[in-house]
């Protein structure tokens, strides 16, 4: 029998509720429900990826009125928004609240000193020439960038899947997923349900936080490009974190210690998987930064942690979403775009006109073993 909701009311700062022949009454935080409607305006049906940036939402957001019946919540709050709220999915997430990994006494964040982090454009953008990085000393000039800033950009690479290839195999092998090995990226394509085949502006955020070990670097050849807009975003999510943990230690921490759930959704595919925002080695250092509010799945803290989770998740996406701190990138028929997924965010603005990749992955471990080798780092 589907789940119901036998009693709810609006309470300080939250919604009580009550489901089916279920004695207990849950306290759900307001805050948690604005950021997990899964209504056609906040999540999108298909996939599900969401629609908005619901943690951006003011901690005083509260309830005005609730309505409930046909198996689910339906809210009106203070900031003016509507959403609703599947019965079952709330009972799924009461019985699977999640608790923060242990606290650690010594816990500093700390980076690699050779990286270059960035906080926005620094100088004039110089690409690489795709004739040169053939060459030893331009593949080490080409690793060395994409080390130290976490992006690299090589002009004048040949159209079609075997060029990008023969530039790619030099740092380590395609990495197959769902996608395929090299596949395509344009407005048009239906083989897959994500919003990154579309014309709308893309948010920042890393590939795969659905897989458990994520892809390591991401590769862009522009094959077709013509209209306005469309240029990439970059933000480097460590330079964000550094200044996180800054200017709010505490919030840093808690990304450092709570796993958050990715997952992709299309027939016949359902990925999922957790870790924390901010993966830090045994020292400290930090070595993975993870974010997509797109594919971010509910989740349901315990209830001293759901304010501290919400405002964490909140600071780190204002920050790496501040104009600022982004870098944007124009096309055109065969330039490459290298990011190291691990590290730097990337999206894009709004385009018209055609505008036709194709890319692939690498695995990092791949990356990590093609700087030691052209001796670019030693561990």
């Amino acid at each position: 029998m589907a789940t119901r909701i036998r009693y709810a009311e609006i309470v300080d700062r939250g919604v009580r509720i009550c489901f089916g022949s279920d004695e207990r009454l849950v306290d759900l935080p307001s805050r948690w429900l604005r950021d997990h409607g899964d209504d056609e305006a906040s999540t999108d049906p298909r996939t599900p990826q969401r629609k908005t940036a619901t943690v951006a939402t003011t901690a005083d957001v509260e309830p005005l009125e609730l309505a409930f019946g046909d198996g689910r919540l339906h809210l009106a709050w203070s900031d003016g928004a509507t959403t609703e709220h599947d019965a079952a999915l709330l009972a799924d997430r009461i019985e699977d609240r999640r608790g923060p990994r242990p606290e650690r006494d010594d816990l500093v964040i700390d980076f690699d000193p050779d990286l270059e982090l960035w906080a926005g454009p620094e100088g004039p953008f110089a690409p690489l020439d795709g004739g040169a990085v053939d060459e030893a000393e331009g593949l080490a000039e080409l690793l060395g960038q994409l080390h130290r800033r976490g992006w690299v950009v090589v002009d004048g690479v040949g159209e079609g899947a075997e060029a990008l290839t023969d530039l790619t195999n030099r740092i380590g092998y395609v990495r197959h997923t769902i996608f395929g090995g090299v596949w395509e990226l344009k407005a048009d394509a239906d083989e897959h349900l994500d919003s990154a085949y579309d014309t709308t502006e893309l948010g920042v955020h890393t590939d795969s936080t659905y897989s458990h070990d994520a892809p390591g670097v991401q590769v862009f050849c522009c094959q077709e490009r013509n209209g306005t807009g469309g240029d990439s975003v970059l933000v480097d999510g460590f330079a964000a974190a550094r200044d996180l943990a800054s200017a709010q230690p505490r919030l840093a921490d808690c990304l450092t210690r709570f796993d958050f759930v990715g997952r992709y959704i299309e027939p016949g595919v359902h990925l999922q998987a957790e870790r924390p925002p901010f993966r830090l080695d045994g020292s400290g250092r930090l070595l993975q930064v993870s974010f997509n509010n797109y594919d971010r799945a509910p989740m349901l803290p315990v209830d001293e942690w759901v304010e501290t989770v919400i405002e964490a998740y909140g600071a780190f996406n204002e920050l790496v979403s501040d104009p600022s701190r982004q870098i944007n990138l124009g096309w055109k028929p065969g330039r490459v775009m290298i990011i190291d997924n691990w590290r730097v965010l990337h999206g894009r603005t709004a385009f018209t006109g055609a505008r036709r990749f194709l890319g692939c992955y690498l695995n990092h471990e791949d990356l990590e073993s093609a700087l030691r080798v052209n001796g670019i780092t030693k561990r």
